[in-house]
């Protein structure tokens, strides 16, 4: 007598996002599981509205609509928040979403992306309180492998070649959010639970369409050059047509711009073959340097090239618009990092992390961001607002979603 195994099942935190999202869809292209997902809603039916739209709406972006009749087949979501202490309390619903199926894998993708000292309690509420809470329900749900997203940048301001290891101690930190990312790693290697940690650098949009369903990282150093022209134009004319701004940055540095979909095929691969109580970098290998993304950036702005230096003293009144609205950016323009991809290549394969961005690849993934900031009210209104305004025509009211 044949012997059979009960059907596999997933949990996710983050499956809206843009990063979740694409790995979700990666699960599903990969295994033949089932998802539950944690989702905000009203209900868990109005959660898994949302969730299918979301990744419904992400197939489409990344050319694999044939994704759909999966999506509803084999998705379904929980209505809550990982910021509830009840957390664990919810196992139930997650055992019934499953059905049949047995949790074997835990992803925990969601995360406060702010960083600004300001929101220091939300951000701590997401990125450390809520991975407790995460963890909390893992262990009630069986003590299923915990894969947690993380970032490469719990490098803080080290220098020169990161290894996959835990950085020791929170002191080199840029900001709040590299800060707690540091703390959520070490909540889950303390957890008690078989545990990964992936690192992304900073995500891009899909390898072969460019597309993306969230606007940060490089989209966001993009809508903070098209707010500065916006009010260096509205205040001073045309003065930035016959000006260099300078721009405080390294330009011989790698900027390590990685694929959605590359790293959510790694990571799936890792999170099915890899060894566990190991980090793992989901960088990229064939990354442009830094003075090539802003050179691009600025040229498609409708700006001159930027003249790269490095003391903020030669900055005038001005040019502090700009360098005020890219702190964030600052520390990943100036301290130079090269991610070790040993541990990922020990299982993805050598060269499995690579996907070589060069000036025409970042023109063409800034050039979709522009043309869909555009038409989409998915982008930031700041972002339309700016661009509208720098092609002469009138800024989108902004919608409230």
């Amino acid at each position: 007598m044949t012997a059979t195994h009960a059907p596999a099942a997933h949990v996710i935190t983050g499956a809206t996002g843009f990063v979740g999202g694409a790995f979700a869809l990666e699960l599903l292209q990969q295994t033949a599981d089932r998802l539950v997902c944690l989702v905000r809603g009203e209900d868990d039916r109005a959660a898994t509205r949302r969730l299918h739209d979301a990744l419904g709406h992400a197939a489409e972006m990344y050319g694999v609509p044939d994704l759909l009749p999966s999506i509803l087949e084999r998705t379904r979501a929980v209505a809550g928040d990982m910021t509830d202490e009840a957390l664990p309390e919810y196992a139930e619903r997650f055992r019934a979403a499953a059905g049949d199926a047995e949790f074997g894998t835990f992803w925990h993708v969601a995360a406060s992306l702010k960083y600004e000292d300001r929101h220091a309690d939300e951000i701590n509420l997401m990125n450390v309180s809520g991975t407790r809470n995460v963890l909390a329900l893992a262990k009630t749900l069986g003590q299923p492998v915990f894969n947690h997203v993380s970032t490469a940048y719990v490098a803080g301001k080290r220098t020169g070649l990161q290894y996959e290891e835990f950085p020791g101690d929170t002191d080199s930190a840029n900001n709040v959010y590299e800060f707690t990312k540091t703390i959520g790693e070490q909540e889950v290697a303390n957890s008690g639970l078989p545990w990964r940690v992936l690192r992304p650098s900073i995500v891009i949009g899909h390898a072969k369409t460019g597309a993306a369903t969230s606007f940060t990282g490089m989209y966001g150093f993009v809508s903070s050059v098209l707010r500065f022209r916006r009010a260096v134009e509205k205040e001073f004319g045309n003065l930035l047509q016959h000006r260099q701004v300078p721009i405080i940055a390294d330009p011989e540095i790698e900027c390590d711009l990685v694929p959605v979909d590359l790293v959510a095929r790694n990571a799936v691969t890792i999170g099915r073959e890899g060894a566990l109580s190991t980090v793992y970098h989901l960088n990229n290998a064939g990354s442009p340097k830094v003075g090539e993304v802003i050179e691009e950036v600025f040229e498609l702005a409708g700006l001159r090239a930027p003249r790269f230096v490095a003391d903020r003293g030669l900055l005038t009144e001005i040019d502090l618009k700009l360098d005020e609205g890219i702190q964030f950016y600052a520390s990943y323009m100036i301290n130079g990092k090269h991610f070790d991809q040993k541990n990922t290549e020990s299982v993805c394969g050598e060269g499995s992390q690579r996907f070589d961005v060069d000036r025409a690849e970042v023109r063409r993934f800034v050039q979709w961001y522009l043309e869909r900031i555009q038409s989409d009210g998915r982008a930031s209104a700041p972002a339309r607002a700016a661009f509208a305004y720098q092609d002469g025509r009138q800024p989108a009211a902004s919608t409230q979603g």
